[in-house]
């Protein structure tokens, strides 16, 4: 018995090891250091996820008409912002909008933005708003310039501005005895084509005229001088004789509705600064008319188109087809005295459709005649190329007569008529280009030209100020488009 007491207390049972457990600075342990870092991480996505924050501005409206938090804010057809809240001010005569522009569309909110509220409006002369008659209401803003100032208070328009588009443009003053049915929004014409619009028509601080405050379109920016003549235009012209019976005339439904103003140039005269005062004849006057078919409504000596037309044969169904397509190309003449035209390289490639040997392309002389000319070993890999001619033509530039600069600035499109060899020209306002690259080459893009690739593709353009050539028009599958020829 003793001696299993002895062995029971010789009996050793093993003893704990005590280890520290490992830290990590400021006595963490990597486990926790470890959550911390998720813990960053998944905030840092949550940040990264979250939308950038746009831009906050107020406007203040006469009229709320409906308005209310999260309509839209847009501009050429697409929401740029939303709207907030809508809130009277403690004097309560007016009513504040707040708007939350979207990141891409901070630029609005500079000075000279003018933003309304759209809404159904009915007229005789249209309607306008009819979308937001059984939707929401939204408000449409015209931005200011880009080089203006940045602001967040805004004084919002109570009715859509007579002139819904860019600030580009020269106003001008009109003073007549009476209104003579002119309107906010009238029409100003030029040989009955719209150039401007009339902004507000009121009593002068004296009251002694009635003063037609109007803005012309930037394009037209040159009729405007001190030989220009402005009248009132609308109602409806009775002519009758027991000849010809009764015959009515009027501009348009808009100048029967709202009247309208139209002007002539008489003459070459001196340019105007904006806010030049015109007297706003009655009608117009027989001698006006008379004195502005004389004028030419442009300075820029127009040349350098040359009309060309290529033929070939072309195969189809087993017979043979004669074709042919004419076009424009520009005539120049070098410093050593050579001649040449520069035509769209596309033309070229018009080579590929015809029978072998049978691809021409000629000058067409004012006299009618046909100048072929050599076209052989001459690279497309240009949007344009040179040809040489071997006899002499009309209208050419020469070499040094090229604009060097390639930036945006008033431009005339120029083309010559095959039938009379009259040369006629389009303006091309600098609001109305763009620049764009292609590969190695720079160019213009227009943005609002609209002529057909048969009459302009290959005209020359030139500049407004100094008649120099700025390059080639091209109008194909890229849309409309300056080579620039420096």
């Amino acid at each position: 018995m003793s001696d299993s007491k002895s062995s029971v207390n010789e009996t050793k049972f093993p003893e704990a090891r005590i280890v520290n457990k490992p830290t990590t600075a400021m006595g963490l342990t990597r486990l926790w250091w470890l959550a911390v870092g998720c813990l960053i991480l998944a905030i840092g996505l949550v940040v990264w996820s979250l939308p950038p924050q746009g831009k906050q501005i107020i406007i203040s409206f006469p009229e709320g008409h409906g308005l209310k938090a999260e309509d839209a804010v847009r501009y050429r057809g697409i929401d740029v912002g939303m709207v907030t809240s809508v809130q009277l001010p403690p004097a309560m005569d007016s009513v504040n909008v707040n708007v939350n522009l979207l990141p891409s569309a901070k630029q609005l909110a500079v000075e000279g933005s003018r933003f309304w509220i759209v809404r159904p409006q009915l007229s005789i002369s249209g309607v306008s708003g009819l979308d937001t008659a059984v939707g929401h209401k939204y408000i449409e803003v015209i931005p200011g310039s880009k080089d203006s100032k940045a602001v967040t208070k805004f004084e919002g328009l109570a009715q859509p501005p007579a002139d819904s588009t860019s600030s580009n443009g020269i106003e001008i003053l009109l003073q007549a005895d009476a209104r003579y049915s002119v309107s906010r929004g009238s029409a100003i014409h030029y040989r009955g084509i719209d150039i401007g619009r009339v902004l507000a028509v009121e009593l002068s601080p004296d009251s002694r005229h009635v003063e037609v405050r109007g803005k012309i379109e930037e394009a037209y920016r040159p009729l405007v001088t001190t030989e220009s003549r402005f009248w009132a235009t609308g109602g409806v012209d009775v002519d009758f004789s027991l000849r010809e019976g009764l015959k009515l005339e009027t501009e348009s439904l808009d100048t029967l509705a709202r009247g309208g103003v139209s002007m002539l140039v008489v003459g070459n005269g001196k340019p105007v600064a904006p806010g030049h005062v015109f007297p706003m004849a009655k009608s117009v006057n027989a001698d006006w008319q008379a004195k502005a078919d004389k004028f030419r409504t442009t300075t820029v000596d127009l040349r350098g188109c040359i009309n060309l037309e290529a033929s070939w044969d072309q195969k189809v169904l087993f017979r043979s087809w004669n074709k042919t397509q004419r076009f424009t190309g520009i005539g120049i003449l070098n410093a050593q005295g050579q001649r040449g035209v520069v035509i769209p390289s596309d033309i070229l490639l018009l080579k590929d459709e015809a029978i072998e040997n049978s691809f021409a392309i000629h000058v067409i002389a004012s006299d009618g005649n046909r100048v072929p000319v050599n076209f052989d070993n001459v690279s497309t890999e240009s949007p344009a190329v040179t040809l040489t001619l071997e006899s002499d033509v009309e209208s050419l530039i020469s070499t040094d007569s090229v604009s060097p600069s390639s930036t945006p600035a008033p431009a005339i499109v120029v083309r010559k008529s095959a039938e009379n060899q009259m040369h006629l020209h389009l303006p091309i306002a600098t609001s109305e280009i763009g620049l764009v690259q292609e590969g190695d080459v720079e160019l213009w893009r227009l943005n609002n030209f609209s002529g057909d690739r048969a009459v302009w593709h290959g005209c020359p353009v030139l500049m407004a100020s100094d008649s120099t050539l700025v390059g080639m028009l091209l109008v194909d599958a890229k849309g409309p488009r300056v080579y620039l020829m420096k």
